[in-house]
């Protein structure tokens, strides 16, 4: 069968360009395939659900009529595993079809312990989900390998009087999300949280005790009995599948129109690696709004709409232990900053800005409604003339009416 648009994956970029596509041209004939039978949902509410936080309804952002309802040829369950550039084919577990336009929108995979057991489980979709749900059910100690955006929003949805373990390769915690300060303040934290975090570590190996729970051996001679292991390692994009039909490095190659190295097929989201607003880098930014950009980028230049892209900034919102954190543009030190923290309350604001002080980036812990106002700063360069008292980071009104837009 032949289709205008074909659009591997189902997740926030797929479903963007979905609406995308059809806010223009209700006629143009698209399918939309996914390696799993659901409806799109949101992957970042999967910690609340296997938590016990959520219902599974409340993960799905569409519901099964949305497809026919947008005259969408929905594949679900019907995974990609090749596809021909030239011919302009893919290949499915079940048939052949053909394509006038492609948009690669297939996400990423969960990194895998090199600990096997039935016990060691990954959380990125809702199967996994599935599987961690039945096992916090009962669950008195839980460990989990990594600590970033999967591992401890997840531990931080269990019971209070369950143990959690923290196993980090590097000094602190979230050290690929927030700068330095905002990780010592999250593990100061997470002491009154029945949380025990064991850095510069890893896990050796694993054995079964007699009650039914495992046994973990650490690097550091430590030994952790518990439920189970969450691996939070990271992701990977999706890619292998396309290798030789279009280029790739960590993810796929996309230019500033969001297509890729092929004639005719676009990326985007967390597979995709584009250039980064602030740095100008080629990088997968790996979040939804990223995604949703992209995605719209993507599907306005499949229309013939020309429009080129600005370039993805990081952000990312999360919850760990009834704290809230959001993370917006450049968060490194080696970048200038200043910074605000209130110890009372644990509210921390950082800001870093660039030799010529334009904004290009924030960490925020506690009340992060501000995130968007960080996102803007950003994204319309905006520039500090006068900063001298950090306290107006607790004055809005007064802290807006010092920045100059240029």
């Amino acid at each position: 069968m032949h289709y205008d648009l074909i659009i591997i994956g189902n997740s926030a970029a797929g479903l963007s360009a979905i609406k995308t596509i059809r806010a223009f041209d209700k006629k143009m004939s698209v399918a939309v395939f996914d390696k799993e039978a659901e409806s799109a949902y949101s992957r970042v509410l999967t910690p609340y659900y296997a938590g016990f936080d959520t219902d599974k309804d409340h993960l799905y952002i569409v519901d099964e009529s949305f497809y026919p309802k947008n005259g969408i040829d929905a594949y679900l369950g019907d995974e990609v595993f090749r596809v021909d550039t030239n011919k302009k084919t893919i290949y499915t577990q079940f048939d052949t079809y053909t394509y006038r336009y492609l948009l690669i929108a297939v996400g990423a995979f969960a990194k895998q312990s090199h600990i096997k057991h039935e016990k060691v489980l990954t959380l990125r979709n809702i199967s996994d989900a599935d599987k961690l749900r039945k096992l916090f059910s009962n669950a008195k100690s839980v460990a989990a390998l990594g600590a970033g955006l999967v591992s401890l929003p997840t531990l931080s949805h269990l019971k209070d009087d369950v143990k959690k373990h923290i196993i980090v390769s590097s000094d602190r915690i979230f050290s690929q999300v927030v700068d330095k300060s905002a990780s010592y303040i999250l593990e100061e934290i997470f002491k009154d949280k029945n949380v025990f975090i064991y850095k510069h570590d890893d896990v050796e190996s694993i054995k079964d005790n007699l009650d039914g729970s495992i046994k973990l051996s650490l690097k550091s001679n430590h030994q952790i009995d518990c439920d189970l292991l969450l691996v939070g390692k990271g992701v990977l994009p999706n890619v292998d599948f396309l290798k030789g039909e279009i280029e790739t490095d960590k993810g796929i190659i996309i230019d500033d129109f969001c297509k890729t190295s092929a004639q005719d097929v676009y990326a985007a989201g967390d597979c995709a690696q584009g250039r980064d607003f602030v740095t100008g880098k080629s990088v997968i930014q790996g979040n939804w709004i990223t995604a949703v950009e992209q995605a719209i980028i993507a599907a306005k230049n499949i229309l013939g709409i020309n429009v080129t892209y600005d370039g993805s900034i990081k952000n990312n919102t999360t919850e760990v232990f009834g704290i809230d954190v959001a993370v917006v543009g450049y968060n490194k030190d080696d970048a200038q900053n200043i910074e605000f923290y209130d110890p009372g309350r644990f509210f921390y604001r950082k800001l870093f800005f660039d030799e010529s002080g334009f904004i290009i980036g924030a960490t925020l812990i506690k009340d992060t409604n501000d995130a968007g106002l960080y996102y803007n700063l950003v994204k319309t360069r905006t520039k500090i003339d006068i900063f001298h008292n950090l306290n107006q980071f607790m004055n809005y009104p007064k802290f807006l009416s010092e920045l100059n837009y240029r």
